[in-house]
């Protein structure tokens, strides 16, 4: 068995970086692992709602509201290289960066080999020789005062996840889950291939959308709910606890091959109505169940 030998780097300053290396002990060539930490503050200005914008490229995000006036973010960035030059490749070219913009505050992940979330690049392969040895994994934890508003963007390898605030939310994800719990505003919550769980301690008070691929939603809201539901899944099951009213159906005309005249067909989702109706809550799926609980309050 090979000796193993743990290089440890603090850097001082405004950015605190500490970071643990797994090498091979006298080996310039093999199989590494790092693990880096990095924490820092950010500060909202000027007028207007206050809000954080997070994209990401390979893992999670978690969000909390507390009772804080700033930002406060610690990212955990993992590597795995093939080599000791693809580690250091991996050093250099993933970066998190942040952005004091007024009442805006930006993070965003940098890998200068694979697009961040919500931004265009070129996806071609490239040349087997060319191709990146490395593999990278940020997670980010950040602090936010409650009524801040969020946007969440990340692609692969994780849960978008938001705890306890209060203003409108924008979550999505590719291939991962979303977890929303304590919320309190309205907004939209999207992936591809993964479930959603979210839980309302007070009703979204606008038009609200929860969408998912491939996986279940399970949405928890208010006992006192009032509002129009509108829910479609191809292959799956709905649920609720709601005392509901179904709606008329939207259809629209369609004319089949060979027949002369008109018949009608189910655009695809179902409506209901709790309570006396309110906002429209949307709830889609292809391939998963839909279930909207009813809380204990």
């Amino acid at each position: 068995m090979s000796n193993r030998v743990f290089c440890i780097q603090v850097v001082t300053g405004s950015l605190v970086v500490l970071a643990t290396v797994l090498c091979a002990a006298g080996a310039a060539q093999g199989p590494l692992h790092e693990e880096r930490k990095e924490s820092r503050r950010l500060q909202f200005s000027g007028q207007g709602v206050r809000t954080l914008d997070v994209r990401a490229v390979n893992g999670t995000i978690r969000v909390t509201g507390d009772g804080g006036a700033d930002v406060r973010l610690e990212a955990t960035m993992a590597f795995d290289a093939e080599t000791k030059e693809a580690l250091g490749m991996a050093q250099k070219n993933v970066t998190v960066e942040g952005r004091e913009e007024g009442a805006t505050v930006t993070i965003a992940v940098r890998d200068a080999a694979a697009p961040t979330c919500g931004e265009q690049r070129d996806w071609r392969q490239p040349a087997w020789w060319d191709r990146r040895r490395y593999d990278a994994e940020v997670t980010l934890t950040i602090q936010v005062p409650r009524d801040v508003r969020v946007r969440l963007c990340t692609v692969n390898g994780g849960e978008a996840v938001v705890d306890g605030t209060q203003g409108d939310f924008d979550v999505s994800n590719v291939n991962g889950r979303i977890v929303l719990k304590g919320m309190g505003g309205s907004g939209r919550a999207s992936t591809v291939n993964g479930t959603i769980d979210a839980v309302f301690d007070a009703a979204p008070r606008a038009e609200s959308l929860f969408k998912t691929v491939n996986g279940d939603i399970t949405v928890t809201l208010p006992r006192d709910l009032a509002a129009e539901l509108r829910i479609k899944t191809m292959r799956g099951g709905i649920y609720t606890d709601f005392d509901t009213v179904e709606q008329p159906v939207e259809r629209e005309p369609s004319r089949r091959p060979g027949q002369p005249r008109f018949v009608y067909r189910r655009r695809g989702f179902t409506d209901y109505r709790v309570g006396k109706g309110g906002p429209e809550l949307t709830f889609e799926t292809l391939n998963g169940e839909v279930r909207i609980q009813r809380g204990p309050r």
